[in-house]
């Protein structure tokens, strides 16, 4: 089986269930027949699967294996999605277990293709459709495909570069996303002229420091049209721009369409 990649392999739904704001885990630990995946849309918690332990938040999904104890607790309330699946190859047989699927936690730096699969994902988790698991497999196959093409899986093409200071410097965007924010300080902080910070992030992570900055806010931004009844001038506030004028041009720039039209397409 070496040849297998998990591009090459199907994720075969039997379980999912969508929690939402989920204040804390009916069992600390459980033991699974088949694998497991927690895919987080908000909040976080704190894992455990063997020897992979960490934190899991926005944009994470956690595997577990079959067999082997999950033992997770809730850090701030949690939406997620709870997958229970086999894997398959390309002639219908089962994987148990390979190497290449990943065990803990993977990050989908793509922030709003994984978010345009979640809410197709809720649209569909009526049990009552017989088609409902076969539905939600493709979403989750979208995005297993996107974490392949991130991570270098598909096609032959190499893994971005790993980059610790890069990673430190994802986590300084992530807390200071929405409050007031100066690349060119935080490229002076990791002691990298701005050209210097651009190219070394962008070999990181496939994409720009200011173009990742602007995914997790209009991620935000997106969440908030959906689930609230803020103004448009109020969610601009809240994601980090000073006034919704702003926001209205990078919205319909970025996703084709105005916040307003957003929110009447894709409010549940």
């Amino acid at each position: 089986m070496t040849s297998l990649s998990l591009w090459s392999l199907t994720p075969r739904l039997m379980q999912t269930t969508y929690w939402f704001r989920k204040e804390q885990f009916s069992y600390k630990e459980d033991t699974y027949a088949e694998w497991i995946i927690f895919a987080v849309e908000d909040g976080s918690f704190r894992f455990e699967i063997g020897e992979k332990a960490g934190t899991a938040a926005s944009g994470d999904i956690v595997f577990c294996p079959p067999g082997i104890p999950f033992r997770r607790e809730t850090i701030s309330p949690l939406s997620f999605f709870f997958f229970r699946l086999q894997w398959t190859d390309s002639a219908g047989n089962l994987i148990p277990s390979h190497e290449s699927i990943p065990v803990g936690k993977i990050t989908i730096r793509d922030t709003q293709r994984l978010a345009s699969n979640y809410f197709r994902m809720k649209k569909l988790t009526d049990p009552q459709d017989p088609f409902h698991l076969h539905w939600i497999s493709l979403h989750l196959g979208d995005i297993l495909c996107l974490y392949c093409l991130e991570s270098g899986q598909s096609q032959g093409k190499g893994p971005l570069r790993n980059d610790p200071l890069m990673e430190r410097a994802i986590a300084l965007i992530e807390q200071n996303a929405f409050q007031s924010f100066s690349m060119k300080s935080l490229s002076d902080s990791l002691g990298l002229s701005p050209v210097q910070f651009t190219r070394r992030f962008q070999a990181s992570q496939g994409t720009t420091p200011s173009e990742y900055l602007t995914r997790i806010r209009l991620q935000k931004a997106c969440t908030l049209l959906i689930t609230t009844s803020l103004t448009v001038e109020e969610v601009a506030h809240q994601c980090g721009y000073e006034n919704g004028y702003y926001l209205s041009r990078l919205f319909s720039k970025k996703l084709k369409m105005s916040p307003s039209h957003y929110r009447r397409t894709h409010q549940l």
